[in-house]
């Protein structure tokens, strides 16, 4: 839909006191007073001045993923090797970005464990592990990953899984204040996201839209914790009124009989970014729950303010304006993917424009100060609409991914075109560069009535890959109907060269990693640029390698020895580039096979003429499986159903790279079995119970069917 515009503040407003503070600045736009973590809106703004520093999980306020440093270029990048390692006693969940500010490098781990360590050495300085509810895994999926902290006037901010929101102190790590930032506990809230600062305000969203969770952004006095006001994402029931204005509006979206009770999603897990010179703060919101739309909002309506980008006055917590990139989702199509803000010549003038590639297929740029939509195209292959229409800002549905008559193969999958992993953007080359994912999947609905399940997983949709054709139910189209007239299905991952005015790929190059199985090839690793013209991308094959930002050439990589998933940053001390990652796998990918690299996960920093990366050692994943027994020997209803219960509860995991696959059966899961699912014997890992959501006979009936299955 178009933007609507409620109210915005104009830059020559305040470009008088923003000139005021950044002529208060040191002429290196250091930290003058010399205490750790001393960010301020000064030193943001002025960013550039200290290319020296990364000051925010993307630099800079813009969130570029873009450093000012060329030390390293493509002229000396072959020199790039090991300069110090930090070792992680955890295996999954690293997809922060480390902030350095003044020498000290902060970041998170799993479940919001946060490292600060002396970024010249690596020495670890301090650590701080929150406690975090064992319940909390119960109502989450992945692992408990951990996007990053915000550092501001001393303090760092992080958010532990279980929806705890802390400052600690940036000397000592001592905490100084601790906030609840879930509502209702009864649900299935978690937090995963990075704090952010929008001027004296940490903001924060939540996670767990599948799991009865309604969207909201809270902001909490940085000094204090107190709460300074919290926006709803989705309205709650209509009969029992409206937290505020808003949401009245929002309703009029949805239908009145809408599942309430299942909280509707719309949570803002990831991205967000704030322009102090408009005053604005932006946020990205996902999907709805159920994901089918006829489920959701049996009426129809475009379910405001599901995958939209909100533009929120932080002095008040009231909407500037929104704009909606997928009205009615039916696909997990969110909006909680990084945004980076830019200049940019946009029709004959400069434009300052917020930019984002969601995962619906579609890179959009926005006018940033009214929300004017300027260009949507497809930056992978789409089949759910043809266009967006700029004169609406709607996009046009094909029907193509209409499966509520029966199963389509829809593009992008559920994964989306781009997920969480961060794109970047080098105002040297006017590029944007994004890691992408091009798949495709069968959606279908749940062959069962939709029953709101409390702290379960509802999405009640079925969403499988073309590759499981076998096990499709037989009433379905064959594979070759359901298939026709679209291209490979097969995730396939490349890191693709946007222009983002002329709105095409400029290049593209496809991520073939030492591995012969599909499952991984979509694992692409969040990416960062610089000055020197040149693009980091780690792998999940373990190796970072440096792309030439104009040509897309590959022109070094360097064997670490462990997965990385996050975007790589740089900084420099003492005349010294350094390049670090935080290395180790997502908190939903699996990390049992023998083809990955199966260790611990690390903070790793390169500089110039460095050695070779020492490795973690390998874990030992050799596992026994299941013996074979003929398909024929199991009750065919039993397999049918353990099918059908598998790809409603488990393959949303299990089975689209969020969790270990299952198959081939492991003899250690098959004899845990019942306590994994019903005595939550595996929380600690991320896998919930589901005590109270399947009987004994509906788990042995999935343990029947990943038996006949495992060997086919």
């Amino acid at each position: 839909m178009k933007s609507q515009r409620l109210k915005v503040l104009h830059p020559l407003m305040i470009l008088p006191l923003l000139g005021a503070f950044v002529g208060c600045l040191s002429s290196n736009g250091s930290n003058p007073d010399g205490n750790a973590g001393h960010v301020t809106e000064r030193r943001l703004i002025n960013a550039d001045s200290e290319p020296e520093s990364w000051l925010t999980g993307g630099r800079d306020y813009k969130q570029s993923y873009y450093s000012p440093l060329d030390d390293i270029d493509k002229d000396n990048v072959g020199r790039l090797g090991f300069a110090w390692h930090y070792d992680i006693d955890f295996e999954t969940a690293f997809q922060a970005t480390p902030v350095v500010v003044d020498g000290m490098m902060f970041t998170a781990g799993n479940r919001g464990n946060v490292y600060a360590l002396d970024a010249a050495t690596g020495e670890l300085r301090w650590s701080f592990i929150p406690e975090v509810a064992q319940e909390t895994f119960d109502n989450h999926c992945c692992g408990g990953p951990n996007r990053g902290v915000a550092v501001w006037k001393g303090l760092v901010y992080v958010g532990a899984l279980d929806g705890y929101l802390y400052a600690l102190d940036a000397e000592t790590g001592a905490e100084v204040w601790k906030a609840d930032a879930i509502v209702d506990r009864s649900k299935g809230y978690s937090s995963t996201g990075a704090p952010y600062i929008a001027k004296n305000l940490v903001v924060i969203g939540n996670s767990g839209a599948e799991y009865n969770a309604r969207g909201y952004i809270s902001a909490y006095d940085y000094k204090t914790g107190e709460l300074a006001w919290r926006f709803y994402t989705v309205p709650g029931d209509p009969a029992k009124g409206f937290e505020h204005p808003e949401l009245e509006m929002a309703a009029k979206t949805w239908d009145p009989n809408s599942v309430w009770e299942n909280g509707l999603g719309g949570t803002a897990w990831d991205g967000m970014a704030y322009d102090p010179e408009l005053n604005l703060l932006y946020v990205g919101t996902s999907n709805g729950a159920p994901w089918s739309r006829d489920l959701r909002s049996p009426a129809g309506g475009d379910n405001l303010f599901l995958n939209c980008i909100l533009a929120i006055n932080p002095d008040n917590g009231r909407l500037v304006w929104h704009y909606q990139t997928t009205p009615a989702d039916n696909w997990d199509y969110t909006t909680a993917q990084k945004m980076i803000l830019a200049e940019l010549p946009m029709n004959g003038k400069t434009r300052k424009v917020i930019m984002q590639a969601p995962k619906n297929g579609f890179f959009y740029v926005l006018d940033r100060e009214t929300g004017e939509l300027l260009s949507a195209e497809p930056y992978v292959y789409v089949n759910w609409a043809s266009h967006v229409d700029l004169a609406t800002g709607k996009p046009v549905e094909t029907g193509k991914g209409d499966y509520s008559k029966g199963p389509k193969l829809v593009f992008p999958s559920s994964q989306g075109g781009h997920n969480w992993q961060p794109m970047a953007f080098n105002p040297e080359t006017g590029l944007v560069y994004i890691p992408t994912n091009e798949a495709g999947q069968v959606y279908s609905l749940v062959n069962a009535p939709f029953q709101v399940r409390e702290k379960g997983w509802n999405t009640g949709v079925s969403f499988r890959a073309v590759r499981d054709s076998a096990s499709f139910p037989d009433e379905w189209p064959s594979i070759e109907e359901i298939t026709r007239g679209e291209p490979d299905a097969s995730p396939r991952s490349f890191l693709k060269a946007w222009d983002p005015v002329k709105a095409e790929v400029v290049w593209e190059v496809p991520l073939k990693y030492r591995m012969d199985t599909w499952r991984f090839d979509r694992r692409y690793g969040g990416v960062m640029t610089t000055q020197g013209r040149l693009v980091f991308q780690g792998g999940i094959d373990g190796y970072l390698r440096v792309f030439d930002a104009s040509t897309g050439e590959e022109l070094h990589n360097v064997d670490v020895g462990t997965s990385m998933v996050a975007a790589p940053m740089t900084y420099k001390i003492d005349g010294v580039q350094y390049v670090a990652v935080m290395a180790g796998v997502n908190g939903d990918q699996p990390t049992n096979a023998d083809y990955l690299y199966g260790n611990k996960g690390r903070i790793v920093a390169f500089r110039m003429d460095g050695g070779p990366v020492p490795h973690r050692p390998m874990l030992d994943r050799r596992e026994k499986l299941v013996p074979a027994v003929d398909r024929s020997a199991f009750p065919r209803e039993v397999v049918e159903q353990g099918q059908e219960l598998f790809y409603t509860y488990c393959a949303g995991c299990h089975d689209g790279g969020r969790a270990p696959s299952l198959l081939p059966l492991k003899v250690r899961v098959a004899d845990e079995f019942d306590a994994i699912l019903m005595s939550g014997s595996r929380q600690k890992n991320g896998m919930p119970s589901f005590k109270g959501v399947l009987s004994d006979a509906q788990t042995a009936s999935i343990l029947t069917y990943l038996k006949a299955t495992t060997h086919p």
